[in-house]
């Protein structure tokens, strides 16, 4: 969007503030840019990932543990179950 030389000059707050909009946005979209790059170059050149059979190992591991965790809270919630059920039928 090209704007004129005169344009948001003189007393009109809106032209004043349209001015102020489009050079605001135009800097936004600078640094925006310029993020974006920046973190694409991080991305690809300075971050050290890890190797295949690392992340193997890693998911394994989370998943034995997810696995343990699960049949845990499953016995807790028997426990409950069958605690609460012959509380009630007691009564």
């Amino acid at each position: 969007m090209q704007v004129s030389k005169t344009f948001g000059q003189g007393s009109n707050p809106c032209a004043r503030a349209m001015k102020f909009l489009i050079t605001d946005n135009r800097q936004y979209m600078s640094s925006f840019t310029s993020l974006i790059k920046e973190s694409w170059t991080e991305v690809t050149e300075q971050v050290t990932w890890p190797k295949f059979t690392e992340l193997q190992s890693s998911s394994i591991l989370v998943l034995v543990a997810s696995l343990i965790f699960a049949l845990l809270v499953g016995v807790v919630d028997l426990a409950f179950k069958s605690g609460l059920d012959l509380f009630y039928t007691s009564f």
